[in-house]
């Protein structure tokens, strides 16, 4: 497959194609992941899924990196996950901060978009778009 799948003869005109949102959101995915180890070299666990979202937990190296991500489909999504580690969350997408003292973790994803919360974390990298806002 090449990226003419995804982006059709904008790929011809590269000043075009780096403003396609769909280029906007997989440059932000990136800038995420280099930012947060947990989302490189972690293995995902407490993984919980419905039909309108997803949960996990990427634990890099016993709380070196660690990241709690919510997934949301279609409609808006509160998403609450037990057995976090204890701390101060910074959501990568939102730069929303949280606090959590008693193990769980509850935030609310827009829908079709993420919510990064990062353990000790930068804050909201990258700049907003179609998907993750």
């Amino acid at each position: 497959m090449t990226g003419r799948a995804y982006y059709g003869p904008y790929l011809d005109d590269q000043a075009t194609t780096s403003q396609h949102p769909l280029y906007q959101h997989i440059k932000r995915l990136n800038q995420i992941r280099k930012a947060v180890p947990a989302l490189q070299k972690a293995p995902t666990s407490q993984v919980n899924e419905w039909g309108a979202g997803m949960s996990y937990i990427r634990d890099y190296n016993n709380g070196e990196s660690y990241a709690v991500v919510g997934l949301s489909n279609a409609g808006q999504q509160t998403m609450t996950i037990t057995g976090v580690r204890n701390g101060t969350y910074r959501d990568a997408v939102t730069g929303n901060q949280l606090t959590v003292s008693n193990g769980t973790i509850s935030f609310t994803v827009k829908g079709y978009s993420a919510g990064i919360y990062v353990l000790n974390g930068p804050g909201k990298i990258g700049s907003d778009g179609e998907f993750l806002r």
